[in-house]
């Protein structure tokens, strides 16, 4: 028998299903990951309209059956479009790589409400990120100009997914231990280097390491980047590393309790300079989850190597 469901959702995936009709995947607050079919989607005067576009908010009601998976979409009302996020390649791109972890990890019919709160924080933060864009009347000199952009204000885009998985990775059960050693469990000292073991979950002091460390080092500044982005709200983040005229708000001082304080103008230059901050996650990650939930991260280092 079916009942008519009405859910808040964000949209995560559509594609075409045959001339007229969509098959949309759907992360709800309500529901976890639902999966519908929007017939009549792909026809000009669709009732649907732009609720159906990737990344929209909207309200939704469809048809749910216990014995099948793929529903039927009855009506869709936008709440938010999120357009700006789409102004700009990189931005899309953070935006589609939150949305495909968020995707591969949620279940069907499983509520994650943290976790699409999250989703939600982040994709109304880089549609309003303020990063300046450069433009030229002259072609020849857009490299330069652009190469000049960079230097005045690294691309925050990378940083931003770096903490999006941290956090999602934490509220599904995973968070990584930044400030205490996982051996001997004393604070880490904040003069001295750490060493990250993605597979165990953490980090180990240098007393513990020994000689031969197996973990990535990490330097007093990395390790307080890192924790930056795991406890930091994402605008605060955003503001930090678009170098916002705007002053950074504090971090959570119970989070940082016995380390020396970073500015904002510290911490951006740590993130920046933290080697390959999305490798460091995606190993993390690729300890907990199954490897292929991070097969649409490839992508990464050349968006590192070219913002």
């Amino acid at each position: 028998m079916r009942r008519i469901v009405r859910a808040e959702a964000i949209c995560l995936r559509v594609r075409d299903y045959h001339e007229s009709s969509k098959l949309v995947t759907f992360f709800t607050l309500e529901h976890g990951k639902v999966s519908c079919l929007a017939k009549g989607a792909r026809r000009l005067k669709s009732r649907f309209g732009a609720a159906l576009d990737l990344f929209t908010r909207s309200r939704i009601i469809y048809y749910a059956s216990e014995t099948r998976t793929l529903l039927t979409l009855s009506d869709a009302e936008l709440v938010h479009a999120f357009s700006g996020v789409a102004l700009r390649p990189e931005r899309f791109l953070a935006a589609e790589q939150m949305a495909e972890f968020a995707l591969r990890v949620i279940q069907p019919h499983d509520p994650s409400p943290q976790l699409y709160r999250l989703l939600l924080n982040y994709l109304s933060t880089l549609e309003s990120l303020q990063y300046p864009v450069c433009s030229l009347q002259s072609s020849g000199s857009a490299n330069l100009q652009s190469a000049i952009c960079n230097l005045q204000s690294p691309s925050p885009y990378p940083a931003l997914v770096c903490s999006f998985l941290l956090k999602a990775a934490s509220f599904l059960g995973f968070r990584p231990e930044l400030r205490r050693c996982l051996i001997c469990r004393r604070p880490i000292e904040n003069q001295r280097p750490a060493y990250f073991e993605p597979g165990r979950g953490g980090v180990i002091c240098p007393r513990c390491a020994g000689e031969n460390p197996l973990g990535t080092r990490l330097e007093p500044a990395g390790l307080d980047a890192l924790a930056f982005l795991l406890y930091t709200p994402a605008a605060e983040i955003a503001r930090v590393l678009a170098n916002s005229p705007q002053p950074a708000l504090e971090t959570d001082r119970r989070e940082r309790q016995g380390r020396h304080d970073s500015g904002p103008d510290n911490l951006q230059s740590a993130i920046c300079n933290l080697q390959s901050p999305l490798d460091l996650v995606l190993g993390f990650l690729g300890h907990h989850f199954d490897p292929l939930v991070l097969n649409s991260f490839r992508w990464h280092a050349g968006l590192e190597r070219n913002t």
